[in-house]
């Protein structure tokens, strides 16, 4: 990921950390069944592991105190899971919007250039009852046209995460898919998810 993004990424979002519920940290336990290892890519909450599912085209690691997600087939484009520095509190309207505009313009990376919002959109992810609202931007890194989308989204009465996808601009709309299709398979691990897949 670009360093200039991560040290934007940390100044905004490092300070709300320590109070985070759900650490968006992944982690991954291994199942074992039928001879073979299915790895599960988790995060926890307490006592509580939540699942998202990936295809072996996509790569996570650790970043800016969340899970950063990379595509094989698409090698310039990130999509970023983080907290939020803000909160479930600060709805989407009026003036509390205005800061989610500027929130999502801080999170663009040190030096770029033209920086322009393109497009707002509420509640993208229509599941779980989440309420979200995503902003996406287009600007300048050196010669190449970027374009990035960020998704504030309330989880629960505590959780508000932050949702951020970048890629130049031709890359923009496979980046996007590949980013909703990860997150919308966010679920509940429950004690059975952890146990070997019994066959009859």
């Amino acid at each position: 990921m670009n360093p200039q993004l991560i040290a934007a990424l940390l100044a905004v979002l490092l300070p709300q950390l320590v109070c985070a519920a759900v650490d968006f940290t992944p982690r991954f336990m291994d199942i074992f069944t039928e001879g073979a290892t299915l790895r599960r890519l988790y995060f926890s909450d307490g006592e509580k592991k939540f699942m998202l599912s990936l295809n072996r085209e996509t790569e996570v690691v650790p970043d800016a105190g969340g899970a950063l997600f990379k595509f094989a087939k698409v090698p310039d484009a990130t999509f970023l899971v983080v907290r939020s520095r803000h909160s479930p509190d600060d709805r989407f309207e009026g003036q509390t919007l205005e800061r989610y505009r500027e929130s999502a313009k801080r999170l663009l990376p040190v030096g770029t250039r033209g920086a322009v919002i393109t497009g707002e959109t509420p509640d993208v992810f229509p599941i779980n009852s989440w309420k979200s609202y995503r902003i996406t931007l287009s600007f300048n890194v050196g010669p190449v046209i970027y374009q990035q989308s960020v998704t504030f989204l309330n989880m629960n009465d505590a959780d508000q995460v932050a949702l951020i996808t970048s890629a130049p601009e031709k890359d923009f709309g496979e980046a996007a898919h590949r980013s909703f299709q990860i997150f919308r398979t966010w679920q509940e691990m429950l004690p059975g998810d952890e146990e070997p897949i019994q066959r009859n």
